[in-house]
């Protein structure tokens, strides 16, 4: 038994001391599509910017898996309509990075995302109107996948692109589901 905890003690060190810490910011854009509708808010993609930290576990030299946690904040502002959306996400992504060259590397990645909405209101009426209360629901699983440049193992390029496999609506009859593009750039300690 003691072989077996130091055996899992030293794979533990080993994981996070080959661990890589990233920081993004960037955009994101948010489509809801109802069957082959597109719906929701202004019948299109509202747009936003996002913030999100992981951790790069490399499991091999190649392969690793990212935990990570950010929080977006999307909004409107069209002809008098202000409505804001806020919300954590949380992506765990499997990823295979391929070394182009001395400074260079490219990663495929690809995982599944939990999402909880913070805020979802129209703030141009009065009082505000939460679509939280009555048209959707906070929690949303999504699954997709992208790629990032690495340059000089310090310079993080990220896109991305996840599909919601929840129906986010709460109006009987109108299924919705989120779809999710998201361009950043990081840092990586």
């Amino acid at each position: 038994m003691k072989k077996l905890l130091v055996l899992a003690a030293a794979l533990t060190i080993t994981l996070i001391a080959n661990a890589q810490v990233s920081v993004q910011l960037g955009g994101v854009s948010n489509r809801i599509k109802a069957g082959n509708n597109e719906v929701g808010k202004l019948a299109g993609a509202y747009r936003g910017v996002m913030a999100a930290v992981d951790y790069n576990l490399h499991l091999t030299e190649r392969l690793g898996i990212a935990p990570g946690l950010g929080i977006n904040y999307a909004f409107i502002n069209p002809a008098g309509l202000r409505y804001r959306e806020v919300g954590l996400f949380a992506p765990v992504d499997v990823n295979y990075s391929f070394r182009i060259s001395n400074n260079l590397s490219l990663a495929l990645f690809a995982g599944p995302t939990l999402h909880y909405g913070l805020l979802s209101q129209e703030t141009s009426v009065y009082p505000p109107y939460n679509y939280y209360a009555t048209d959707s629901k906070r929690f949303d699983v999504s699954v997709g996948g992208g790629l990032w440049l690495d340059f000089m193992e310090t310079i993080r390029v990220k896109v991305g692109h996840k599909f919601g496999l929840t129906n986010i609506s709460k109006i009987a009859g109108i299924p919705e589901k989120n779809q999710f593009l998201t361009l950043s750039v990081g840092y990586i300690f």
